[in-house]
């Protein structure tokens, strides 16, 4: 994320997602689950939904750079296709194509769905600064960040700093670790992260040991009200804050908020909120299909009728009711769309 180091928001951290937790009950380590899974509404970040025209750059990032695979495209029955179109809003005049990217070995890494309209739609982002906002990127927790850094430079992704990034962050009790990250300018103004933690601690999501390579595992967004985008996710979702922190050292700085289902241990959720005198123009363009980017996120839920019920009481915009459908990620499954605080499409499912 940078050269400076992270200093913890104490006292916002004794407000965790409407539980109120005395601070000696948090477990030291900050990626570790506060609350148990047991009757979460919800499960971790499992999908993501990214649409491009750029499918050579998609695989030469996440395929040829990251080692996922790509599948497709997959036949899309005319009644299939009408069920996908209300589920994420998407123009009945615009064809399509579906992909998906996916971790082999890596049953919980998020799987993203690649939808490729047949003609240029609006982008929702038009540079890669972090101050700008809308969708961001998704991250990658590694073994090695320099040695697939050297294959990413290789691939001719550009890095958006001159040099992979070295630097700490604190457990809770003060108590310093290593970070290794590196971010590449990849299709449609959004970014790849990858991400390894040292001092013995686990990685942010699973890794394959066969080969040093996890994720994606995280993804994250710019928003300008992560406090709204809180509310939403731990609310409706049941999600938990596990951290809230400012950077203070790096201009400008900003304020980074993970959110994560209760307890996971991968698929948790990035808010970067910088102050208003800090941020750059937006295109303005929704963050959501048929527009270019990281158009929504998918999570696994117990109760689509909780779900929707609990987002109909906050006023949150439904997109879809349930449908039915064969999902090229997940397979058959029973699933509805909302729209979170910033508009991003929020797909909620029940397997079948």
């Amino acid at each position: 994320m940078g050269q400076s180091r992270f200093i913890w928001g104490w006292a916002a951290l004794m407000l965790l997602c409407a539980w109120r937790i005395d601070a000696a009950e948090l477990p030291n380590d900050p990626m570790e689950p506060i609350a148990s899974a047991r009757g979460a509404l919800a499960g971790p970040l499992s999908g993501a939904i990214v649409v491009s025209r750029d499918l050579d750059g998609i695989r030469r990032a996440y395929v040829d750079g990251v080692g996922l695979r790509m599948r497709g495209p997959f036949p899309q029955p005319a009644a299939q296709s009408r069920l996908q179109r209300k589920l994420w809003g998407w123009p009945d005049d615009l064809p399509y194509e579906l992909y998906t990217l996916e971790r082999v070995n890596l049953p919980d890494a998020i799987k993203v769905l690649v939808i490729v309209p047949a003609r240029d739609t609006p982008v929702m982002r038009k540079t890669w600064d972090r101050e700008e906002a809308g969708p961001y990127a998704l991250g990658f927790p590694l073994l090695d960040v320099d040695t697939v850094d050297r294959r990413m430079i290789g691939l001719g992704l550009r890095r958006t700093l001159p040099a992979v990034n070295h630097y700490e962050l604190q457990l809770r009790d003060g108590t310093p670790y290593p970070i290794t990250e590196a971010s590449y300018e990849i299709p449609d103004a959004t970014r790849l992260v990858l991400l390894s933690r040292g001092g013995g601690l686990p990685q942010n999501g699973s890794v394959d040991a066969t080969n040093g390579l996890g994720g994606p595992a995280y993804s994250s967004l710019i928003v300008e009200d992560a406090a709204a985008m809180e509310d939403f996710f731990c609310n409706v979702l049941d999600f938990e804050r596990r951290t809230s922190r400012d950077w203070t050292i790096f201009a400008p700085r900003f304020r980074y908020v993970t959110l994560h289902a209760r307890g996971a241990r991968t698929g948790n959720l990035g808010l970067v909120e910088y102050a208003p005198a800090d941020r750059k123009p937006g295109t303005g363009i929704a963050p959501r299909p048929p527009n270019r980017g990281i158009a929504a996120w998918s999570f696994p839920v117990r109760s689509l009728a909780t779900v929707l019920a609990r987002a109909d009481k906050r006023g949150v915009t439904i997109q879809s009711t349930p449908v039915v459908i064969d999902d090229p990620r997940f397979g058959r499954v029973r699933i509805a769309s909302v729209l979170a605080p910033n508009g991003l499409l929020v797909e909620v499912y029940e397997r079948r």
